[in-house]
Parts: C-alpha cells; structure tokens; sequence
C-alpha cells in the first residue's frame, strides 16, 4: 500500500462527528547599507537572545519567548533549481547576498529546496554532494566547472569539496548575524523549475513526488535546522495540485490532512521547537475546509476526487487542537493572477475570496467584498496566515499591479507577514536554459544591482516600512 494511500485511510481516525529614498544601485555602497541594514535586529542577534526562539503561535499572532508578537516580511530565494545551491552565489557572496536582502529591511528568506538534496545523501549512503559535483551533474562538465570556479572566487571560504548542505548552513549562519530568519521551504522533490500539473511534483505519490522519500526529507532538514537559532520554522509542502500524470491519486481534503499530518509529525518529531508552515489545495490558494472545520469528505473543492458515499459515511474534521502541534502550525497562502478558478479582478473580490479561502483564521472582519461572493464562513480557531509567495515583473507594472497592490494594502492594515516572489535575478539553469534572466527578480541578472530601482526603493522598501518589523 502507497503511503499516501495508507495515510488517507488513516486521516479518517482524526476527529469524527509615501517615502522614497534616491535611487541607488546595488552593491557595496555602505551609505546605503548603514541606513538600512536594520541595525538594531542585527545587533540583537549578536548580543542578545535573539530571536527569542522557540517561536509558536497565540491566537492569530506568531510570538516569541518573551511574548512578543513577531512579524515577517521577505524574499523567497531559490536553491530548488538542479544544482540544489542558492542562486547567485557566483555573481556575489552569500554576505554581499545577504547585506542586499537586509537593505531593503527584511528579516525573512524562504529558500525552496528539493527533496532530492536528501534523496542523494542516502543514495551515497550518508555523504552529501560536492559544489563542484553539483555544478557539473546539472550544468555539464564545462559549464559546472566555470561555475564552480566562479563561487569559489566570490566565496574564498568554501572549496570544490564544500557540500549543499555546509553552503545551506554557512548562508544560515551569516543570515543570523544580520537578524534574518531563514525558512527551509519543500518547494519540490526532484529538483526542477516549480510548479505545473505535469512536472511530476504535484501531489503525494506523484511521477516524482515519493511520500516516504518527502517524510524523510522533512525529518532530515528539522534535525539540521537545530544547529542555526535563526531557522525557527520549515514548511510541509509547496503549492500542492491535481496531477495530471497520474489519475489513481486521491486529491481531495481527506488525502492533504493525512499527508499533511503525517509530515507536521516528522517535523515535530525530529525537532519540536519548529514552527511548521501548511499551505492548501490547488497551488496553495484554497485553506477553506481547514479553518472553517468543514467535514472533509463533503467540503468543496476545486478539481477535487469526488468522495462518492461520503453521504453514508460519518463525516471526517481536523481537529488541529487535538495535535501535539497545534501550536506550532501557521497557514500559508499564494496568490497569482494566473490563478485557474479564483477571480483576481480587483481587490474588492480579492479579499473575499483571500477570506474564504483562509485568512478568516486571522479573525478580521468579513471584507465587503464577500457581498458579492457571498461565501465567507467565519473560521472555527484562530490560527497565523502568511502569504508566503506572490510576485509581479520589476518594473513600473508593479505600481498599477492588482494582486500584490491588494495584498500590500491588506498586510499593511493587519500586520501580516509575507514573502514576494523572488530574489534571484537569473538562474543557473531553470526549464534546461542556463543562464537564465528572470525579470521578477529583484536583482539584475547578473546580481550587481536591482533591476529596477524606484520600484524597489518606492513600492518593495516602502512596504517594508510600513510593516513596522522593528516595533
């Protein structure tokens, strides 16, 4: 029996019944770096107890030991491209990298990784992989040596013979020294561009989405994440979805809690003091059955497999106060206008369905908007929701952009964390092109400077600002 299939049988025991600064370039000019560099967190988290962990959660809010309230804002920055390395680190060092993301004052990277860096650990019977073997299995021989030589340069500390995971801790270890929180995100198993219904990495038992290998993987990473006091959180999954390759898998609500608990177990397990980030249904847009408590074989869902005499079964709830994490557990959301079945039109309707699909767990009023959906039940518990990933293209687009506009206006009034989509201005290789530019990054391709500077001071800084992470 497949686990996942095991674990949908077993789900069923859970509970029945306006400031712009002058646009400079990136880089080392240390006017900029002095005034913003946030300096009060980084010297905190070299003097202090910070970040006062372990972290957990109260009501709606995220608190610390000192029963504070602590929010989040950041960048995703990948390393869940094929050579499973953070992007950039042959442009600029992980400190210059890192001195960047705390000049725009944020104190949080998400770094997608892939099942895979864990995978290869236990295929070569415990030892990891090298940088240069992992510049060359994905780059060429060529190429993965040019690269290689190229980190090295920027990165004098590290060797050829330095592994993934020693590179993944020293990028932690400096992010501590600046007052950054680092987020080990599951963004996929086999290392590859995210995300698609066909790509393999959908949903549990997917081409290239082993379960057992993921539970694994997850306990792996929780263990490591006990030797960096700034890695107080990891999540399960990314933007879980209907698979197309693969049409025997149950996606429905019933299969995401099992699985879902299953993997808040393996985190726990290996390391209670994480908190542990749960993203939803259909590219982690839709939370709607968990924070309402709906019965999970009847609640609605998109694309979902239909559950055909859930009528004439006893209806399944997760209880997430009956867990012995259920005090670790923070919903997470994404939104794009890309979106298959949401509609993203304006704010008005964004809210609502943002409402309906999750953040009614903050305990915020129903929105307007939901006059015109009318579909926004009030949630069961209060529970921490983050937008963990959204994004637009740098440039002046962003200004007059929907979806992150109505998310801003929304963090900004509540106090929500969130983390845009993304750092990385180009790619080692993503989609089998290397070298790839990406004009969603912040940074230019070759990470010298922002690639779109008033956008960056005046939209992403701006914001920052105003979330008022420093009290």
């Amino acid at each position: 029996m497949k686990v996942s299939t095991a674990l949908w049988l077993l789900s069923a025991s859970l509970t029945c019944a306006s400031w712009i600064p002058t646009s400079q370039p990136l880089g080392r000019d240390p006017e900029l770096r002095r005034k913003r560099s946030i300096s009060r967190r980084q010297e905190n988290a070299t003097t202090s107890g910070w970040p006062y962990g372990p972290l957990r959660t109260k009501g709606r809010h995220v608190v610390n030991t000192l029963d504070e309230v602590i929010t989040w804002a950041g960048v995703n920055w990948p390393l869940s491209g094929e050579t499973m390395v953070p992007e950039g680190l042959e442009w600029k060092s992980a400190d210059d990298i890192l001195d960047d993301v705390a000049s725009v004052g944020f104190n949080f990277i998400r770094m997608g990784y892939a099942i895979e860096m864990i995978d290869q650990i236990y295929d070569r019977g415990g030892e990891d992989v090298s940088l240069e073997a992992a510049m060359i299995m994905a780059l060429g021989y060529e190429n993965g040596t040019k690269v290689t030589d190229q980190i090295l340069e920027k990165n004098p500390s590290w060797m050829r013979t330095t592994t993934r995971f020693e590179i993944w801790s020293d990028v932690a270890r400096i992010a501590a020294s600046k007052g950054i929180f680092i987020h080990p995100d599951v963004h996929v198993g086999k290392a590859q561009w995210c995300c698609s219904h066909t790509d393999g990495n959908a949903w549990f038992d997917d081409v290239t989405f082993n379960t057992s290998n993921w539970l694994r993987g997850l306990s792996h990473v929780a263990k490591w994440a006990k030797g960096h006091n700034n890695v107080v959180s990891m999540s399960l999954r990314n933007e879980l979805r209907e698979s197309w390759n693969r049409t025997d898998l149950y996606y429905n609500w019933q299969t995401l809690v099992g699985n879902m608990s299953a993997g808040a177990d393996a985190i726990y397990g290996a390391n209670p003091d994480l908190l542990i980030t749960w993203s939803g249904m259909q590219y982690d847009q839709d939370l709607s059955a968990l924070t309402t408590r709906k019965n999970l074989l009847t609640a609605p869902c998109y694309k979902c497999t239909a559950i055909r005499d859930a009528a004439r079964r006893a209806p399944v709830y997760f209880d997430l106060d009956a867990q012995p994490w259920a005090d670790k557990i923070v919903w997470e959301l994404h939104l794009y206008p890309s979106s298959e079945d949401l509609d993203t039109g304006n704010c008005a309707v964004i809210e609502a369905g943002l409402y309906r699909n999750g953040v009614n767990a903050l305990g915020v009023d129903a929105p307007p908007g939901c006059r015109i959906t009318g579909d926004c039940p009030p949630a069961a518990r209060l529970t921490p929701v983050i937008f963990s990933e959204f994004g637009n293209a740098q440039d002046e687009s962003l200004y007059s952009a929907t979806v992150p506009n109505c998310i801003r206006d929304f963090t900004e009034k509540h106090g929500v964390s969130w983390m845009m989509w993304s750092l990385a201005g180009s790619y080692r290789i993503r989609s089998g092109v290397q070298g790839l530019a990406d004009t969603w990054g912040l940074t230019n391709a070759d990470w010298s400077g922002w690639r779109d500077p008033d956008t960056l001071y005046g939209f992403w800084m701006a914001w920052v600002k105003n979330m008022k992470l420093d009290g």
